[in-house]
């Protein structure tokens, strides 16, 4: 059987029968499924909880400098952690039931990527 290539760049090769990323192969046979998932973000409730006992100090205290100190720290750190960026990733479940990830920080452009691998999967029939 001859191999297509699906994409291929400077960081990975992906082709009918393997998938080659950062010197590492994966037998295309041997993959399940793929999915594109990002990192979901939790509330970051510590600086929230900072953010509000710092309201309350400041507004109920004698203490007011501290507590308007707080609040200021624990709002600007709940706001950088909210926006920070999110970690994408391209999932592959092979057959064997382990999964490898494929990050943003390995390849720029995880579309592509998971196009191919799609495209392989539905090349293979």
């Amino acid at each position: 059987m001859e191999e297509h290539v699906f994409l291929k760049n400077e960081m990975i090769i992906v082709t009918s029968t393997r998938l080659v990323i950062e010197n590492k192969t994966i037998a295309m046979n041997s993959l399940c499924s793929v999915e594109l998932d990002c990192e979901d973000i939790n509330p970051p409730w510590v600086t929230l909880s900072l953010t509000f006992f710092g309201f309350l100090i400041g507004f109920l205290s004698h203490l007011s400098e501290l507590g308007w100190t707080m609040s200021i720290i624990g709002a600007v750190l709940s706001i950088l952690l909210w926006v920070r960026k999110r970690e994408e990733a391209v999932i592959l479940e092979l057959s064997s039931g382990e999964k490898e990830y494929i990050t943003n920080k390995a390849v720029n452009d995880l579309d592509s990527v998971f196009k191919a691998i799609n495209d392989v999967i539905i090349f293979r029939g």
